[in-house]
């Protein structure tokens, strides 16, 4: 194990752990507001964002941009880790978006999506900062049927994911 001068964090500890946590929080918070800066400010320069459903988005303010326009195209959209593992400078989380969607003569329709993330964590820059340098993104989008949850996962009841 290493101890990070500026913030007194030896990494592979819970608050090494509990730091990783909240970079994936804030993360999640700023993608939910839909604010470019904020959302870039979670990233390493160089960082790229890998997908299931698109290209890899490269670039801290790319990536930014990009979740902002995401935002964009749900209303109420928001985003939540439901559970998070952590190794070292690695992460592993479950995640949910849920939002409504216009569908027509219907009007807005609920929804939600669900997928899985594992990250890898830059080293901490010169302020003590641990921020994201990669994430790759499992799950499954259509949009003429946006919700996507694993079929007969028993989400609501106590002690499993999502309750």
């Amino acid at each position: 194990m290493s101890e990070h001068a500026s913030t007194g964090i030896t990494e592979g500890t819970p608050e090494a752990a509990a730091d990783i946590e909240a970079r994936i929080t804030g993360y999640f918070d700023a993608c939910t507001s839909g604010d470019a800066a904020a959302v870039a400010g979670h990233f390493t320069d160089d960082a790229v964002v890998y997908d299931t459903n698109h290209a890899p988005v490269r670039g801290a303010a790319t990536i930014g941009r990009f979740w902002s326009r995401i935002a964009s195209k749900w209303q109420g959209a928001s985003w939540h880790c439901e559970r998070l593992v952590t190794d070292g400078d690695t992460a592993a989380i479950e995640w949910k978006m849920s939002g409504t969607s216009a569908a027509g003569a219907d009007g807005e329709v609920p929804f939600a999506v669900r997928g899985s993330e594992h990250y890898d964590f830059g080293p901490r820059d010169d302020s003590g900062e641990r921020l994201i340098a990669e994430i790759r993104q499992y799950w499954t989008f259509d949009l003429e049927h946006p919700s996507s949850e694993l079929v007969g996962y028993p989400y609501g009841e106590s002690d499993r994911l999502g309750s």
